[in-house]
């Protein structure tokens, strides 16, 4: 199931991709000579009225092939419809045409996810670690819904995330309304020190969320002291050292505190008690201080997501504005991802190739049509982004060298793209090895 996800996600994302080029090639008048899914010898091939059409041995992506001077011999009366031929203009729509089209089947895909219905997670706090920065935090108690945050009334987590960023931009004081089963109570937060202390304030940064982590491992990084010491996913952490564990934070707080020491942890593996020696990585955190660090990811109570989950339908015109603010938040989400491997602050483990993508279309399937759909939208998005990025041989390397003929009026020297190109592709097959080489590691726990 997880090879049928994979073919079925490539093939369509490279289809649309493609189809964008070769939409735009066909509207500029390039002669285009084969459109093709997946690279290599060729599996099945057949003649359309303007181009030859195939499906290739290797489904890691496709290709539109176009007429062009600059890849073999093209005669006189056929000048006219070569690609290097035409303006820079049409040249860069061409490029940027295959991850618009990406582009817009993710936001096709979320407007009518929208319109099916979107989970949204209550204003409830189910859990908490809170921060020492804020004054009386410590008052919330878990599982409390929030019935105001200055005056206003939030529907949903996400709109009381809005209205506590739009509090604090002018208020030191928070005051917050909260009721459980038990009572109503409000609770005024003091969050001066934390605003001077925090890039990226919130009500989940300060250590309130609408979540429960279970002490279940999800996720183990690649060549992590989790990896090297046994761990696998799964496993639940009932004890470490002499403390018995109860939530995921107590795990977060010991392996943090104890960096380069050896901790001792009791697990429950298919229901049998194992005893595991892991050491923490020693590592500095935003403020400079040495944490420990052993490569974990913990599982979201799913029984309480749903608790605490609804279904909210969008009309025809608001669902696009969940679809633009779906693309817009993933895209975010993308590039912060990508600058902070850049700044080392998120391993390059997390890059994931081809046994990532299917291990997670095969979950997405088995969840129904909306979550993969979701899934497509997401890797689709993802696929944009990356083409998009200023490196040669990608759309993005592509789209800049034509502005630049657009804007000079006059190419790169053929020389000086020949080097760019021979750089961009150092570039991708070094991404493309390390994202196999993770999908290794992952796959044989290492």
């Amino acid at each position: 199931m997880a090879l049928i996800g994979f073919l079925i996600t490539i093939s369509i994302l490279v289809v649309i991709h493609e189809f964008g080029h070769y939409l735009f090639a066909r509207l500029f008048k390039v002669k285009v000579i084969t459109f093709s899914v997946g690279f290599g010898p060729k599996l099945l091939s057949w003649k359309g009225r303007h181009n030859q059409w195939c499906i290739s041995a290797i489904p890691l992506g496709g290709y539109v092939q176009m007429l062009d001077e600059r890849e073999g011999n093209v005669e006189p009366h056929l000048k006219h419809f070569a690609f290097n031929n035409k303006p820079p203009i049409q040249k860069l729509l061409i490029a940027l045409a295959g991850p618009l089209f990406n582009i817009l089947f993710a936001f096709l895909a979320y407007y009518f996810i929208g319109l099916y219905g979107v989970y949204n997670l209550k204003p409830v706090i189910s859990s908490i670690s809170p921060t020492p920065l804020v004054k009386n935090l410590e008052l919330i108690k878990p599982n409390s819904t929030i019935t105001k945050i200055n005056g206003q009334s939030p529907d949903s987590w996400n709109q009381a995330e809005n209205i506590f960023d739009k509090t604090i931009s002018t208020n030191n004081n928070v005051i917050i309304d909260l009721t459980n089963a038990v009572q109503a109570y409000q609770v005024t937060l003091d969050i001066r020190k934390y605003k001077e202390n925090s890039d990226n304030p919130g009500l989940a940064n300060m250590g309130l969320y609408p979540f429960s982590y279970i002490p279940q491992i999800a996720y183990i990084e690649p060549q992590s002291a989790a990896a090297k010491a046994g761990l696998k996913e799964n496993d639940l952490i009932i004890q470490i050292n002499s403390t018995p564990i109860n939530n995921w934070f107590q795990v977060t707080n010991i392996i943090r505190s104890s960096p380069s020491e050896n901790l001792k942890f009791i697990i429950n593996r298919n229901n049998k008690k194992q005893e595991i020696v892991v050491t923490p990585y020693s590592s500095t955190d935003d403020d400079g201080q040495i944490i420990g660090k052993v490569g974990i990811m913990p599982t979201l109570d799913k029984n309480l997501i749903e608790q605490n989950s609804y279904i909210k339908h969008y009309g025809f015109i608001s669902s696009m504005g969940y679809a633009a603010n779906a693309c817009f938040n993933l895209a975010q989400t993308n590039l912060s991802m990508l600058w902070l491997m850049i700044k080392g602050k998120v391993s390059w483990h997390n890059v994931g190739g081809p046994i990532t993508i299917a291990k997670a279309s095969q979950t997405a399937i088995y969840q129904g049509v909306k979550s993969f759909v979701d899934f497509l939208a997401l890797i689709s998005l993802s696929l944009a982004i990356m083409n998009l990025l200023p490196i040669p041989v990608l759309d993005g390397g592509h789209i800049i060298i034509y502005a630049i003929e657009w804007l000079t009026g006059k190419p790169i020297s053929i020389g000086t793209q020949q080097i760019l190109f021979k750089f961009g592709l150092i570039v991708v097959l070094g991404v493309t090895f390390l994202a196999l080489y993770n999908d290794f590691l992952k796959l044989f726990n290492l």
